[in-house]
């Protein structure tokens, strides 16, 4: 997104700016969530991998700004195993939706489809990448 010279703010959910991802990923994000105006966001992108969506699934300030996001019919946008959280929120009901394999079951009363991404209403998910093979 930087790449298209869109303005990102990488917001931490854990109290603190370095954030612990999947396969140890350090990640330091720009500001706490506590700190960020989402009045002037137009955009939520929830990053995937695991425990993070389990995480923001977690955070009720998120859940309420994603709410909010969603009723203002602003763009929600998650990748990987992160569709699990507006899945959770019943936020998905009657839209198209993909998600990290195996974790379909969590996109409660969504279509869900077996491409790489879809765009439904004011959601975009996305797969992720699967390795095309297995490592030793």
């Amino acid at each position: 997104m930087r790449r298209a010279d869109i303005e990102v703010v990488v917001v931490s959910v854990t109290g603190k700016l370095e954030v612990s991802g999947a396969h140890d990923l350090k990640v330091l994000a720009d500001k706490l969530f506590e700190d960020v105006d989402y009045n002037h966001l137009f955009m939520i992108v929830l990053p995937g991998g695991m425990p993070g969506a389990s995480n923001l699934n977690a955070h009720a300030g998120l859940r309420a700004q994603i709410k909010h996001f969603n009723t203002e019919k602003k763009l929600l946008a998650a990748i990987c195993a992160a569709p699990m959280v507006y899945g959770n929120m019943g936020i998905l009901e009657g839209k198209q939706a993909v998600c990290y394999p195996g974790f379909e079951s969590y996109l409660k009363g969504a279509e869900v489809l077996k491409v790489p991404v879809i765009e439904s209403e004011n959601f975009i998910t996305g797969r992720g990448r699967e390795l095309p093979f297995n490592l030793p």
